[in-house]
């Protein structure tokens, strides 16, 4: 089997968990949002905001390098664990004493004592990061959903939503998130149950520090990047718009948040192992893997994107409730910028197992200071909805830039990136139409908003099923010479019954 069948095989296996968990997540943030607000939860995003960015420093990517060894000793555990702890320890501190200040600067003083409680969670991510990334090399996804899925029905669906319907505002989330990523890491631990005893230093301490702090730059970068539109919402709008905007871009950005944390490390890891090839054919392997995932998402996932986008009114309506219908505006341009986060995601890993994750960060830098001004005037000009048209544009420049590098260091072309998309771009201009034809129709009969959504979903799904069924063309030989391995996999019975579904010939080879 192939690298690219063995890397989707894996993620197969991580999909149940992260179906499942993209479900909870969804659930308990549409309970709370409704029963909430936006103004609370703009108060929760203030403190979301910090926390993100410190976590990459309680976290700053010497558990992460423990993924691409060769061998992992007992050493290199005790080495990661100890300055992760060391670092998360100064960090949580750190943000506990600037929280007064970092409230003076989104103007929502009530946000300080917020930010003080939620720096523990870089605490306890730091002190997580060890046995997460064990299980992350060995592929053990298993073990992580079950953490999760745990810790998450403890947090916020027995804790959380509780608190929130009882009165408890802003604290129910603050609460909700410390229990949860406190449970998840004592699972995670407990299954790993990785030595604790302190290692300053030893002999690969300069090399692990030299990846560590190489990998915390990319990541303090992406983190900019991704979080200037927040920061500068917060900043120049009120309370209650960056609490609309954070909570549609959680709604969309979770799905793929989840969906890349099973595929990056399956990437990455696979990528470090055929870096041991000769260099041409390790550049072929990583080349068939990057194209044939970039196609299924574009297969698989930008008809679900582009139809979120069609329906944004009418599913915010029937979801959040009139009060949330001003973020509709905001959830169309980031709805339709997912695929482009998801194919970015996995540009990623490809940059740094090829040894070059130089590469990234030299390519970015630039953009990350553009983007931060741009965010200021989209959103002193434009609103929220300014800000995420922007958001849209951004992450499809960072892709281009992205797989521009990679040409350079791979056998990819941009010729196999679009032979890789175009097949799903043309299902989903399809979908997105027989969406908005189905939408129209319904409200102009006087449906409810659920109602159209629902119709016009279910319109989507056959419309897409349908394309797949008439035209098998469009699946394209990079989707099928990955999926038909995967697939065939499954008991012949059922792998014959549904091969038109990523087959552009129909049937199993």
């Amino acid at each position: 089997m192939s690298l690219g069948e063995r890397s989707i095989l894996a993620v197969f296996w991580g999909a149940g968990g992260t179906v499942l968990r993209i479900g909870l997540q969804f659930g308990s943030q549409v309970v709370m949002a409704r029963t909430l607000g936006p103004t609370e939860y703009g108060m929760f995003a203030v403190g979301g905001i910090v926390i993100g960015l410190c976590n990459f420093f309680a976290d700053f990517g010497l558990a992460y390098g423990l993924i691409q060894k060769p061998e992992v000793t007992e050493e290199d555990i005790r080495f990661a664990f100890t300055w992760q702890l060391i670092v998360g320890s100064l960090v949580t501190a750190l943000i506990v004493a600037s929280s007064g200040l970092v409230a003076d600067f989104f103007e929502e003083p009530r946000a300080q004592a917020v930010i003080a409680v939620m720096a523990l969670i870089c605490l306890v991510n730091a002190a997580a990061g060890t046995a997460m990334n064990l299980l992350k090399r060995e592929l053990d996804f298993k073990t992580q959903h079950i953490a999760f899925l745990i810790s998450y029905l403890i947090g916020f669906f027995c804790i959380g939503i509780p608190l929130a319907l009882t009165g408890h505002g802003v604290w129910s989330l603050v609460a909700a998130w410390v229990i949860q990523a406190s449970i998840w890491g004592l699972l995670l631990y407990w299954k790993v149950r990785h030595s604790l005893r302190p290692l300053f230093w030893y002999a690969e301490g300069r090399m692990q520090s030299t990846y560590g702090l190489t990998v915390l730059r990319t990541n303090v970068l992406n983190w900019l990047i991704a979080n200037a539109d927040r920061i500068m919402i917060g900043r120049l709008l009120p309370t209650r718009d960056i609490g609309l905007y954070t909570t549609v871009h959680t709604m969309v950005y979770s799905p793929s948040a989840s969906i890349l944390a099973v595929v990056q490390p399956v990437l990455f890891s696979a990528s470090a192992r055929v870096a041991q090839d000769s260099q041409a054919e390790a550049a072929a392997k990583l080349a068939r893997a990057f194209t044939g995932l970039i196609a299924v998402v574009c297969l698989y996932l930008l008809p679900v994107f582009v139809t979120a986008a069609v329906l944004a009114d009418d599913f915010v309506l029937s979801v959040y409730g009139a009060a949330w219908s001003d973020a509709s505006a905001a959830l169309r341009p980031l709805a339709l910028a997912m695929p482009f986060v998801l194919c970015l995601g996995l540009s990623t890993p490809m940059l740094w197992a090829s040894g070059r994750p130089q590469d990234e960060f030299a390519k970015q830098w630039l953009i990350a200071i553009a983007w931060g001004l741009a965010c200021w005037l989209l959103a002193d000009t434009g609103g929220i909805n300014g800000v995420a048209w922007g958001v849209f544009g951004l992450f499809v420049a960072r892709f281009g830039i992205v797989v521009q590098a990679i040409t350079r260091v791979t056998a990819i072309r941009w010729a196999d990136v679009w032979a890789g998309a175009r097949g799903g771009v043309v299902v989903s201009t399809v979908v997105a139409a027989g969406a908005a034809l189905a939408d129209i129709g319904m409200r102009n009969v006087g449906c409810s908003p659920a109602v159209c959504v629902l119709s016009a979903s279910l319109c989507a799904v056959l419309v897409f099923l349908g394309s797949l069924r008439l035209m098998p063309a469009l699946i394209g030989r990079e989707v099928s010479g990955l999926m038909i391995g995967v697939c065939g996999r499954l008991p012949q019975r059922v792998a014959r019954r549904f091969a038109w579904l990523w087959s552009a010939e129909g049937r199993i080879q």
